[in-house]
């Protein structure tokens, strides 16, 4: 009688390890089942002729600009900003450096003399120290 009970305790464990297994597997599985990622919407290259505001509210709105940015494209993955006459581009700093390539005169003199010290620099690569 208590081999009996012995095996049946076996067979008992061993099931409920392999159920326990199965579902393991199943969550972490890769496979046909998982829904492919969405595509990253890519648009393309800006045209340098356009910009995506007025200069006027680019002066006094450029950093607010910024901040939406990289709050809606690294929180809400929304990469992709739509302009006033319906023109499209990408939430990027590369964007802004597509036109405005040259660091030295077009950021860090008007920082200089409103006297800020912005913090892209921190985590972005300054243009000025790429080759």
């Amino acid at each position: 009688m208590e081999v009996m009970m012995k095996s049946k305790k076996l067979l008992w464990t061993i099931a409920v390890t392999a159920i326990v297994l199965f579902t393991v597997l199943h969550v972490f599985r890769k496979g046909e089942a998982e829904t492919p990622p969405s595509p990253v919407h890519r648009v393309s290259l800006i045209d340098s002729t356009k910009c995506i505001a007025p200069a006027a509210f680019m002066r006094a709105n450029h950093m607010q600009v910024l901040y939406e940015w990289r709050n809606s494209s690294v929180r809400t993955g929304n990469r992709v900003y739509i302009a006033s006459n319906g023109s499209k581009f990408e939430k990027s700093l590369n964007t802004c450096l597509g036109c405005h390539s040259n660091n030295k005169l077009f950021c860090f003199n008007c920082h200089n003399y409103a006297n800020v010290k912005p913090k892209c620099w921190n985590c972005h690569l300054s243009p000025m120290e790429t080759p």
